[in-house]
């Protein structure tokens, strides 16, 4: 038995809020909340595949959705929404074990005071509901009410169409359904409540559509008695237009078999799904406490985030939000297939099917973009807009990142390495790679140097295009390679051209270090000269050099490049395993600190883009940052490098680990369709071995389930 099926470390609880922390941020792939979890503050809701235009530049991104979890308790005319004053705060703890958020507080009034505690989670079974519940009890009698709905104050939009009767159509046993237009017009939401009030059944029931804290919310008020315990659950629901083309009716369906469920229901069931995730929590041995929480933290936000259900991928912050930060306008940006699908093939593939579905139903707006630019095949943008896939980058700047279209590739073959899934490699994986080789062939300039990629920009993101960036020309050399194997597994022929640009891509290299650097005659020295491209290139990217090569571009990175760079978005991730894999145990283990633990926010472990101690706004949590440390544990340490053969063979060199660590161990992974275990010890190859034989795995639809 291995040491991964002990419990995740959830965040101490708190006693007091700290105004300059951002709420908790509850999710489940298709809806994200941040849940202040007191009446007065307001929180934020986002729902995968629901955009607007942004109001300062008209940018097509993600827009808001009316405030899922909206609660208050008034005793003897005393509203805690409206009398803050009176409200303490006893405890709120989110456990990672169940994805539930529990706000304990007391309203304290004149005659009486009611003590309240309410948990809150996002449904993972019904993937389109928010659910709380309430309970209050009073110290002595009082006149109560207790309210619950959703908050649309100060929400960019407008309702459409009001509240259809609930006695009737698919509204059946839900409070109240409306139609939300998101700014521009360019998208709609459904949203539909339905609340359920147990311990007085006398209690009067007003529903409203604007209440007097301007709530679409439902109302039940009775004479309270001291010695019972009043409990009022919400579930919510929201379908985007993305999902349904008559959203608010759907919405209304959806909300009545959530009502119909009921909220035991749903926290059972929420339980159990994420009892069966928690399977494949990573343990490294040897780690002290706050790094194995830290571990921990960034698994659950990475597995809170997505879900087979969504529709629009996910941005570079989930579905997190808070009004202090552009947070990209929600746009899909390569970082997504280079970080966060790579662990996801192992750690929930169906998450990893849907966020790869967003690319391939999008490859004719690709396709359209290269087009556009004079090539052929398709060039899939830098950050992508949720409705349509196309290009979204605000303004006109004067560069493109050429390689998106490569991390894009590269992440359909590891699906494909990953779950042996032959029926997707042909439907799905081969004409997404075949269009990037078709584009790469007609990218690439043949000079006497051999293939060269000229006028682009790799990952550093300089104004200044260069010729033969290092992650760019590698990533392509990668991408045929896979789109090569890819038309060998099926029975296609690729194009003969192919290899032979693979082959010749320019690598710029430095002759005294031995290494690969950012680009021909790249300096330190220049503008972000520190972004470890080179390094990147072998890893995550996968460019396989001769060991001498590899070794003085690792350390090249580790010992030269990461003091100019590390504490920057992205990459900093990385380089404890660009340190180890260079031989250099005891500067990964000083790197990972400035590298991600200084990212790390309190009080609920949240990644940030940026090192808290920073003047930056606080934006959490980052997938760049939290999927790259993640890819580090899986692939980096351990060396493992998926591609067509058996899983045991995986492995390609000895773990190397940071000082002080001794292994990485995961009790179960999704491979080839079956469940394996993951142990990974310092100095050796790490081992996966399955756990059971393959056919006896449930599949659907080709793929292995999970929860």
């Amino acid at each position: 038995m291995l040491a991964a099926m002990s419990s995740p470390v959830s965040p101490p609880a708190i006693r007091r809020r700290d105004p300059r922390a951002l709420p908790p941020y509850l999710s489940n792939g298709v809806l994200g909340v941040r849940s202040p979890g007191l009446p007065h503050l307001r929180g934020t809701t986002m729902v995968n595949g629901f955009s607007g235009l942004h109001p300062s530049d008209g940018v097509e991104g993600f827009a808001r959705a009316p405030y899922a979890l909206a609660f208050d308790v008034t005793i003897d005319r005393l509203s805690a929404f409206a009398a803050p004053e009176r409200v303490e705060l006893h405890e709120q703890r989110y456990d990672f074990e169940t994805a539930e958020l529990t706000t304990t507080w007391t309203l304290h009034g004149e005659r009486a005071n009611a003590h309240v505690q309410v948990v809150a989670f996002c449904s993972r079974t019904l993937p389109a509901i928010a659910a709380a519940e309430l309970s209050v009890e009073l110290d002595g009698p009082a006149d109560l009410e207790v309210t619950a709905g959703f908050d649309a104050t100060d929400v960019p939009g407008v309702a459409d169409r009001e509240a259809q009767p609930p006695s009737k159509g698919p509204n059946e046993g839900v409070d109240g359904v409306v139609r939300w237009q998101a700014p521009g017009r360019i998208a709609e939401l459904g949203v539909a409540y339905s609340t359920r009030f147990r311990g007085d059944s006398e209690a009067e029931r007003r529903p409203s559509m604007s209440d007097q804290r301007a709530w679409f919310s439902t109302t039940y008020a009775l004479r309270a008695r001291a010695d019972r315990t009043y409990r009022l659950a919400l579930l919510t629901g929201y379908v985007p237009d993305l999902s349904h083309h008559r959203p608010d009716e759907e919405a209304g369906r959806i909300a009545a078999k959530a009502a119909d469920l009921g909220f035991e229901r749903l926290q059972r069931d929420n339980r159990e799904a994420w009892r069966e995730r928690w399977r494949s929590r990573i343990v490294v041995a040897g780690a002290d406490a706050r790094w194995q929480a830290i571990v921990d933290a960034s698994v659950f936000y990475l597995l809170t985030s997505v879900h087979a259900s969504a529709l629009a991928s996910i941005s570079l912050f989930g579905l997190a939000y808070w009004p202090n930060y552009h947070y990209y306008h929600g746009h899909v940006m390569w970082d997504i297939e280079t970080f966060t699908v790579p662990p996801l093939v192992l750690l929930d593939p169906p998450a990893a099917h849907a966020l790869l579905d967003f690319r391939l139903r999008h490859l004719d707006a690709a396709q359209h973009n290269a087009a556009l630019h004079g090539w052929r095949g398709a060039l899939y943008p830098w950050e992508a807009c949720p409705l349509h896939g196309e290009e979204s980058t605000p303004g006109a700047r004067p560069y493109t990142e050429d390689h998106v279209t490569s991390d894009v590739a590269l992440a359909f073959a590891a699906y494909v390495h990953a779950t042996g899934d032959l029926d997707y490699a042909r439907r799905a994986a081969w004409p997404v790679l075949r269009a990037v080789g078709e584009w790469a062939a007609s990218r690439v300039i043949r000079t006497p140097s051999g293939f060269e990629l000229r006028g682009t920009v790799g990952p550093r993101e300089s104004y200044e295009p260069v010729d033969n960036d290092a992650y760019t020309n590698l990533a392509t050399a990668r991408a045929l390679q896979e789109a090569i194997a890819c038309a060998r597994l099926i029975g296609e022929a690729a194009p003969s051209g192919w290899q032979a640009i693979a082959d010749g891509l320019v690598v710029p290299r430095d002759r005294r270090r031995g290494a690969i650097v950012n680009h021909e005659h790249a300096r330190l020295t220049e503008v972000q000269g520190g972004v470890p491209e080179g390094a990147a290139a072998l890893f995550p990217a996968g460019y396989a050099v001769d060991p001498a090569t590899a070794r003085a571009t690792y350390r090249y990175a580790a010992v030269e490049q990461a003091p100019l760079y590390v504490g920057a978005p992205m990459l900093s991730a990385l380089m404890p395993v660009f340190a180890a894999r260079a031989g250099l145990a005891d500067r990964a283990a000083n790197l990972l600190e400035p590298g991600y633990g200084a990212f790390i926010t309190e009080p609920f472990r949240e990644p940030a883009e940026h090192p808290v101690a920073s003047d930056q706004p606080v934006a959490s949590p980052m997938f760049a940052n939290l999927s790259g440390f993640i890819s580090g544990l899986l692939y980096g340490f351990t060396r493992l490098r998926l591609d067509d053969g058996p899983p045991e063979s995986w492995a390609s060199g000895p773990t190397t680990l940071p000082a002080g660590w001794r292994g990485i161990e995961i009790e179960r992974l999704w491979v080839r369709g079956a469940e394996y275990s993951l142990r990974a010890r310092g100095g050796s190859p790490a081992e996966l071995r399955p756990l059971e034989p393959a056919g006896r795995v449930k599949r659907t639809r080709g793929r292995a389930t999970a929860a």
